[in-house]
């Protein structure tokens, strides 16, 4: 007798033990006293375009040519000094020759005309003396600027000035000494300038580029996939320029364009960028397209969610008792997510008990399923049947496994169709180019848990090709 006694106390000493280690191992769970996150700052969503545009000079020389006038300038009785006058008619007779020098600058040759009529009228040993000669050159000078980018984003001609003449512009009439230089250099910087500036380059209209790609990156576009119907929208910061004359004749803009990448659910935002900043330098020469989309998932949806994925599923503890789960919600725990619900277990034989369950999980992205799901799983329940309650804990790895089985947001589908739609939104039509996107590899990098959300940080990179459109 004393031994069965014996016996019997050890091996309820041995269940208690057990009892106790597995009770204790369920960690108390307390939704009004969350876990501070360990991380207080999120990643930024900031994105950048950064890509190079590079114009033959040959596409803009043939620009030039179409649209430069061959009437460069005309003009009477212009002054010479000391008696001397002179009729100009200048034309362009040939061809414009554009290149690029090594220090950044560009040179132009105009085959042009001049011709017209020099005029004395002077008084020679108390005469009168009036004559004119007409003359007619052909002269081919070449002329030198820098295109630079004013801060709202006009090109402008900088350091403008004729280099050379392609022939001597003195003449000796009469004994008299003539220069045309300066006279024909003033009007015909002044006409270069013009030309330059209202009929040349400046038909890329550079600001207009600019703006358009500064209201493509701010207006929001919509994803819809597995349920899920995101807008995705940026607040566009900075816009950068910069320019290079290449040695093998080609004129390079590095065009850049930062802003903070947002998204909603629910109604579509309406596009509010900010006015064209004014320009800044840029500093890159990369061809780089990496932006940063936050797939957020304020809790009343995540909510929703879960309610499709758990509510009403029948988790069978054993062969007595199935356990169902309702009214999911959700909320930040520390940095992980809660997931509260209610539940009823039917037992046979028994009577009905209800509850709350407590699951909170670590938030990560399965690359092999492409689903989010949760890890690190601590687990907890609320129940006036205490008895049952233990019992419902003794089993909660089981209970676990099922509930970690069924809340999962699949992002595979979403993924794929946020990749198309960026390879489409993407692509921004100007008067004189095109802009697409290329490969874009989309990845999730990071998931979040915060205090209002979870979100999820998709990362974009891939490549900008750019088309020259021809010209008309």
């Amino acid at each position: 007798m004393p031994m069965n006694f014996l016996k019997d106390y050890r091996s309820l000493l041995k269940i208690s033990l057990l009892l106790f280690v597995s009770l204790s191992a369920c960690k108390s769970i307390k939704p009004n006293n969350p876990p501070e996150p360990t991380l207080q700052n999120l990643p930024e969503s900031q994105s950048r375009l950064n890509f190079p545009v590079t114009i033959p000079l040959s596409y803009l020389e043939e620009n030039l040519n179409q649209v430069w006038s061959d009437k460069m300038f005309s003009d009477k009785g212009l002054s010479l000094g000391s008696g001397l006058f002179a009729d100009l008619d200048v034309t362009r007779i040939g061809k414009i020759a554009l290149r690029g020098t090594d220090q950044n600058s560009l040179k132009v040759r105009i085959p042009m005309n001049v011709k017209g009529d020099l005029k004395i009228e002077k008084r020679v040993f108390g005469q009168n003396l009036s004559t004119q000669f007409p003359f007619n050159e052909n002269i081919s000078p070449e002329i030198s600027f820098i295109p630079e980018f004013g801060e709202n984003w006009d090109l402008s001609i900088k350091n403008l000035q004729i280099d050379n003449w392609g022939r001597s512009m003195r003449y000796n009439l009469l004994g008299f000494d003539i220069d045309l230089d300066p006279l024909v250099r003033g009007q015909l910087q002044r006409v270069v300038d013009n030309q330059l500036q209202v009929a040349g380059l400046t038909r890329f209209d550079f600001k207009h580029m600019a703006a358009q790609t500064w209201q493509a990156f701010a207006d929001p576009y919509t994803i819809q996939q597995d349920g899920l119907e995101v807008h995705f929208f940026a607040k566009p910061e900075n816009l950068y320029v910069n320019q290079e004359v290449t040695s093998d004749q080609k004129i390079v803009l590095y065009l850049g364009l930062e802003g903070e990448m947002h998204s909603q659910t629910g109604e579509k935002p309406l596009a509010s960028p900010k006015s064209l900043p004014p320009v800044k330098t840029n500093t890159s020469k990369e061809n780089l397209v990496d932006i940063t989309l936050p797939l957020t998932f304020v809790y009343k949806d995540l909510d929703q969610l879960m309610n499709e994925a758990i509510a009403g599923q029948r988790i069978r503890l054993d062969d007595k008792t199935v356990l169902t789960p309702s009214q999911i919600r959700s909320q930040q725990y520390g940095d992980k997510v809660l997931l509260a619900m209610d539940f009823d277990a039917l037992r046979k034989d028994k009577n009905e008990i209800s509850g709350v369950m407590y699951f909170a999980g670590q938030p990560i992205f399965d690359e092999l399923s492409e689903t989010l799901k949760f890890e690190g799983v601590e687990f907890d329940v609320r129940t006036d049947n205490r008895l049952a309650g233990t019992g419902i804990k003794l089993r909660k790895r089981k209970i676990q496994r099922q509930i970690q089985k069924l809340a999962i947001i699949p992002l595979g589908g979403f993924l794929k169709v946020a990749e198309e739609e960026l390879r489409r939104q993407a692509m921004l039509d100007t008067d004189f180019a095109t802009f697409q996107i290329q490969d874009p590899k989309i990845t999730v990098n990071g998931i979040y848990s915060t205090e209002n959300a979870l979100k999820v940080f998709i990362k974009t990179k891939g490549q900008m090709a750019v088309r020259l459109k021809e010209l008309r």
